[in-house]
């Protein structure tokens, strides 16, 4: 374990590796000692050695470095790979969130993070958002009474990201092309469950899904004069239920192939009253007008985690595009690895958001619901 200053990897410098390598050059308690990518340059830390001959040069990054935390934020088709080999070379890991590939594909990383003793970070900013973490707080006070019903969803159009205009399609396309399912289910589960206690003392148990017709990237295709492209898969709605062992029921929506503004369509609703977060609007019952929202600002003023209390001002100055959620990540991870905080989700939660996808692609499949593994 470091001592004081964590010694720092990162394999991966697309747009999120190099976002993150920004930010931790302003966070003392990191030191980034080497990066990896193909196309990595010095400029972006000259303080690093760079590992850049090829998309495996991060294994001789392993071996010539001394390495206490990895960061990996490459496409998604490798980053299981990449995991177990920094296991195997005994770093602990921070991994970028990602679609989930197929059903067991963190099983090895779990097993080897176990044998070893290491600990594996998903980076799931969503957790760290000032309101989520200060509704956590409220529902851990009661103050929404049990809870009912969650939703949240990745609701953002991403054509101009997927089919980006003078050039080839996105990576990412491909799994459009391919997979009916939710394809990016972390953003919009990964608070929810970390209100709920999902995977603490609750455990989802089944899960149906159902999809739109295909039609957003098509026709997004013939209004940029691509003509006709691949057929698509996926839905452009993807609508996800899940229900757990205590009764709640979790809605989940996929959504990034029609115009709309960026959402994650939070909604927690409990036997007390019900937090919107797009509106940023409550309703407590005996508490607020009848039967009238309320602005939740108070209430979050009120709840505000310690964590904000501590970093919030500069969060908020150093990550103005994530709206300090990323900064506030990272204090949080690095203060876990020097045991003295807690981080909020292990690689077994990561896991479970992750399952979604397979899952629901299954379940659309099928025409019905399909149970969680191991519940």
């Amino acid at each position: 374990m470091p001592s004081h200053t964590i010694r720092t990897a990162i394999i991966g410098l697309g747009y999120r590796g190099s976002y993150l390598l920004q930010l931790l050059q302003t966070i003392g308690l990191y030191e980034v000692v080497a990066v990896a990518d193909p196309s990595a340059s010095i400029a972006l830390c000259p303080s690093a050695k760079v590992y850049n001959q090829s998309g495996e040069d991060y294994r001789r990054m392993l071996e010539e470095q001394e390495i206490d935390l990895v960061f990996i934020a490459s496409p998604w088709k490798i980053q299981m790979q990449q995991a177990e080999d920094c296991l195997h070379a005994g770093v602990h890991l921070a991994l970028e969130i990602k679609g989930g590939l197929h059903q067991g594909e963190y099983d090895e990383v779990i097993r080897l993070s176990r044998a070893k003793g290491l600990r594996v970070y998903p980076l799931e900013n969503t957790l760290f958002m000032r309101e989520i973490m200060a509704l956590q707080q409220m529902v851990l006070a009661g103050i929404l009474g049990e809870i009912i019903h969650l939703r949240g969803g990745y609701r953002h159009d991403l054509r101009t990201l997927l089919m980006p205009e003078g050039a080839d399609e996105h990576w990412r396309t491909g799994y459009y092309h391919r997979v009916n399912g939710d394809l990016y289910p972390t953003h919009g589960l990964a608070p929810l469950c970390f209100i709920a206690g999902i995977g603490r003392h609750d455990r989802p148990l089944h899960l149906t899904a159902v999809a739109s017709r295909a039609r957003g990237l098509e026709l997004y295709a013939q209004q940029t004069n691509r003509g006709d492209i691949e057929p698509v898969a996926t839905g452009d709605i993807i609508s996800t239920q899940i229900t757990t062992a205590s009764g709640v029921l979790i809605s989940l929506t996929h959504d990034t192939t029609l115009p709309r503004p960026k959402s994650l369509d939070y909604e927690v609703q409990g036997t007390k009253g019900i937090w919107q977060g797009d509106g940023r609007r409550i309703y407590l019952e005996g508490i607020s007008p009848r039967q009238t929202w309320e602005s939740d600002g108070p209430y979050i003023e009120q709840y505000l985690h310690p964590c904000w209390h501590i970093w919030g001002e500069e969060a908020l100055r150093q990550d103005k595009h994530h709206q300090g959620m990323d900064y506030m990540m990272l204090r949080v991870l690095g203060a876990d690895l020097l045991g003295e905080a807690t981080y909020p989700a292990d690689i077994k939660d990561l896991a479970f958001w992750c399952s979604i996808t397979p899952l629901s692609a299954l379940s659309i499949a099928q025409r019905g619901s399909v149970d969680f593994p191991n519940t």
